[in-house]
């Protein structure tokens, strides 16, 4: 085909390559398309992807953050329950330590009240024992035994006597006078206790006492004499009146100066009758019971006598104006005044 010329086969180039370029295109085209199209499911692809890498690292990051935020708490729930744990088993170890020395000490004390219990028996008994040999052979109380053993030749009633100087026997003398049954129980226990823990002595006999101890038995400082002294005291309240043994104290008390009795007392260091005694003069005559001795001498008289006016004052037996009055008066002795 040799009569074809260059521009022919130029134009058949042009379109072949016109052709190529739109296969290329359509080509081109198809593949783009389906590009497209396959790009769409990898893309849907992709993303869910990426949302569960998404939600794996939230979860991640939420698992971090409860263990941060949660494992030290726990940790330190964890010290706390061992720390309770320990300080528990301390405080029942300190409860168990105090129980077993509670339980020491009642043990102690148990003993300790066996042995004063048995301690007590016996000396209960033994007192027992003592107290009635003591009291075996003394003769029965009776007014008639009492009265015969009276001292004082001068015997005056209780009727005779003054107020004020029956007032200031008991007040110096046993201000319960009245109240108990020939023992002051109170007065014996504080007298023991004085005896015991201090260096002085106190006595704790009552006026039924006395009277038991002047008449019926003697001055010997035993504890036998004692005891017969206080069987004789509850023997007298039986059959006496509180005034018929005080009458009898009164009638037979030393007041020195070989002066037993108040008539005798009276007569002695005021030159009166008892009867006419003031209440100075029968403070003073009262005072001087308890150690005849000194208060023979008048400035240690006086000084007693302001004591006996204070307890007849605390008592209530005389008023303030008396009182003050009596202390005032010299109240002087017989032989000072010759």
């Amino acid at each position: 085909m040799g009569y074809y010329n260059d521009n022919d086969n130029n134009k058949i180039r042009r379109k072949k390559i016109s052709n190529n370029k739109d296969s290329n295109k359509k080509s081109k085209h198809s593949y783009t398309s389906a590009n497209k199209k396959n790009k769409s499911p990898n893309t849907s692809s992709s993303k869910r992807m990426s949302e569960k890498v998404d939600s794996q690292n939230l979860i991640k990051r939420d698992r971090d953050s409860f263990t941060r935020d949660n494992v030290r708490p726990l940790n330190t729930d964890y010290n706390q329950r061992e720390r309770r744990r320990v300080e528990y088993k301390q405080r029942e170890k300190k409860l168990k330590s105090k129980k077993r020395k509670k339980q020491k000490r009642i043990r102690i004390v148990r003993a300790l009240l066996s042995i004063m219990l048995v301690a007590l028996i016996i000396f209960s008994v033994a007192g027992a024992i003592f107290t009635v040999s003591a009291i075996k052979g003394s003769p029965e109380v009776t007014k008639k035994l009492i009265r015969s053993k009276y001292i004082s030749s001068e015997v005056v009633s209780i009727k005779q006597m003054p107020n004020d100087l029956k007032h200031a026997i008991v007040s110096i003398e046993d201000e319960r006078f009245y109240k108990h049954k020939g023992v002051d129980v109170i007065s014996l226990v504080r007298s023991v206790l004085n005896n015991v823990f201090t260096d002085t002595t106190q006595g704790a006999s009552t006026i039924d006492m006395q009277v038991s101890k002047n008449l019926l038995t003697s001055n010997d400082k035993t504890m036998k004499r004692k005891i017969r002294d206080m069987y004789n005291a509850k023997q007298m309240n039986k059959i006496m009146t509180k005034d018929e043994i005080l009458e009898a104290y009164l009638n037979n008390m030393y007041l020195g100066k070989n002066a037993y009795g108040a008539a005798k007392g009276a007569e002695v260091y005021f030159g009166k009758k008892v009867s006419e005694l003031n209440l100075a003069e029968c403070a003073m005559l009262a005072g001087m019971t308890n150690n005849p001795a000194r208060y023979i001498d008048h400035g240690e008289a006086k000084k007693r006598q302001v004591i006996v006016l204070y307890k007849m004052h605390q008592l209530g037996y005389i008023t303030d104006k008396e009182y003050r009055m009596a202390k005032a008066d010299d109240t002087p002795f017989k032989s000072e005044i010759d």
